[in-house]
């Protein structure tokens, strides 16, 4: 039972914790009233992310660490088209910023990551699913002989 409580806190403390970093940033940088507000912003975020992993949707199952197959693919599909607007919202940015004749590097940086990072992905994973489907092929090749021999010596 621990162990189901645990992914719950997982996207609320991740939360809260990446927010304190941004107040903080946003303390240092301009003045600590916006970072008091900032804060207050990301410990609601914080409660509310807790409140709706509770819930008894596929977005609650997801966030709450306890989702089903279907839900899994519905978190995948999800983060796929997230990636493209990402991707397309820096490709958009890029070339603004570049038409404006100002710096432009940030848009850069945001695509190229994002871009080098869903191609290692389909790497790494393309090259696993092929090793675990030629060992599936290798399996099934060596259960045909075992089964054609035995109906051979058998029939």
């Amino acid at each position: 039972m621990r162990g189901s409580k645990g992914p719950r806190w997982l996207a609320p403390v991740t939360v809260i914790i990446g927010g304190s970093f941004i107040a903080l940033a946003v303390g240092i940088g301009h003045d600590w009233l916006k970072a008091l507000i900032a804060e207050i912003i990301t410990l609601v975020l914080g409660v509310s992310y807790y409140l709706l992993t509770r819930s008894n949707s596929d977005v609650g199952a997801i966030y709450g660490g306890r989702a089903d197959e279907r839900q899994h693919l519905v978190y995948l599909r999800a983060s796929a088209i997230a990636l493209r607007v990402m991707l397309g919202a820096a490709f958009v940015c890029a070339v603004i910023t570049v038409a404006l004749n100002d710096n432009y590097w940030q848009s850069d940086v945001i695509g190229s990551v994002g871009g080098v990072s869903f191609l290692l992905c389909l790497a790494t994973y393309g090259h696993e699913n092929a090793r675990a489907h030629e060992s599936d092929d290798a399996m099934h090749d060596e259960t045909d002989r075992e089964t054609s021999w035995t109906r051979g010596v058998f029939e």
